[in-house]
């Protein structure tokens, strides 16, 4: 890998499912030698996932000594959905996004709001939708810095596009080029920055349509997509080149 470029790798870790095979997909990840990871459904302290931190075990694996984990909610969010959790920080424990880096970084996290009416009950269902957020890193990689993001959008008609206007206008508060990734909940781009991979991501044993995107200002010479041992999604990597 050139000076002059970013390897980053974008994928939904489905809170490491399924756990026996989570070892063997960070090899697999590490075997890619990204430069930076961006996760979404990660979990830090939660009982569901043994008290594990997901984004400090992919660091460790890929070699990447700096990290930050945003959660969105508790664990108990998932069972107990009518209970609406605190917003939560950075570094806190629960279920959220992250961001592994080779490069030193500061660290900046957004909630997103939801401006459209959900509905609450299907069937027997309550379904609340989880709060949603955006983590992002001003990196410094000794020859440039870059603003470099994760999210995971709302699936709700509609809603997923307006918090990515909400994510694009947050990280334009922070210096430029950037690159954001993430489970965008779509079936096409819809952010205002180009989308640097093409393809089917979900399901991951039988890909049907695309979910997961890496975007920037930045161009990309080489992009691809990975099937991990764990996980219901694939991931999204890509060469990003400083131009």
């Amino acid at each position: 890998m050139s000076t002059d470029s970013i390897r980053v790798l974008s994928l939904n870790l489905q809170q490491a499912k399924p756990r026996d095979r989570f070892d063997e997909g960070l090899k697999q990840i590490a075997a890619l030698r990204p430069d930076v990871v961006l996760v979404q459904e990660a979990d830090k302290g939660s009982l569901f996932s043994g008290r594990a931190d997901h984004v400090g075990m992919v660091a460790e694996a890929c070699g990447l000594p700096h990290h930050a984990f945003l959660p969105g909610r508790s664990s108990w969010a998932t069972v107990l959905p009518l209970v609406s959790p605190r917003a939560k920080s950075i570094g806190d424990s629960g279920t959220g996004i992250g961001i592994a880096s080779r490069f030193p970084a500061t660290w900046h996290g957004h909630h997103l709001k939801t401006n459209r009416s959900l509905a609450r009950l299907r069937g027997a269902h309550v379904d609340m939708d989880q709060p949603r957020q955006v983590l992002a890193g001003v990196l410094d990689t000794g020859g440039a810095s870059l603003t470099i993001a994760t999210t995971h959008l709302s699936w709700h008609v509609g809603v997923g596009v307006d918090q990515l206007r909400q994510v694009e206008a947050f990280l334009k508060t922070l210096p430029g080029p950037y690159v954001l990734g993430g489970d965008f909940n779509l079936r096409k781009n819809e952010s205002i920055w180009p989308s640097l991979v093409t393809g089917k991501t979900y399901p991951a044993d039988a890909p049907r349509f695309q979910l997961d995107y890496l975007v920037s200002t930045l161009p990309a010479s080489h992009s691809s997509i990975h099937k991990f041992a764990f996980s219901d999604h694939r991931g999204v990597l890509a060469d990003i080149t400083f131009t």
